[in-house]
């Protein structure tokens, strides 16, 4: 606190503050924090992908799963060029609005998940899931083969 005294003998009296700098918006914070734990994850989804491939039993399952799926795609395909309807409702409207392009992403889409879901599951869990998608996307293939024959 400052005292001086002016000219006509009036006292006066000026207080300073310390003024801090201003603190990061709320937004700013959560964008910085979020960088931070999206960063951990990342790696933590690498090591488990890492984990996923060398194991020598759910790394052929995982390769297995994507083949169900591409194998879908094209008996759907073959399926659909001898005017069979397309019996699963997602993936119908997913043709009609996208065609073929659509449907490969689709069962990409599928691909993807399974296979992420099976690195970050490990162990027999991830081996379940994986032995399950192969026997749901073969079974769609069985299915897709019985309409176009």
């Amino acid at each position: 606190m400052e005292t001086s005294h002016s000219d006509h003998g009036v006292l006066t009296v000026i207080n300073t503050a310390a003024v801090r700098p201003g603190r990061s918006s709320f937004l700013h914070r959560l964008i910085r924090s979020s960088e931070s734990d999206l960063a951990a994850y990342r790696a933590g989804i690498v090591d488990d992908f890492h984990a996923l491939t060398a194991d020598v039993v759910a790394a052929p399952i995982a390769a297995a799963v994507i083949l169900s799926q591409l194998v879908d795609a094209l008996t759907t395909l073959l399926a659909l060029s001898n005017n069979s309807p397309e019996g699963n409702p997602i993936s119908a409207a997913v043709i009609a609005s996208w065609g073929v392009p659509g449907l490969l992403i689709e069962k990409a889409v599928i691909s993807v998940v399974v296979v992420f879901n099976m690195a970050r599951l490990r162990g027999r869990s991830s081996r379940w899931l994986g032995v399950l998608a192969i026997l749901v996307g073969f079974a769609a293939a069985a299915w897709n083969l019985h309409f176009s024959v």
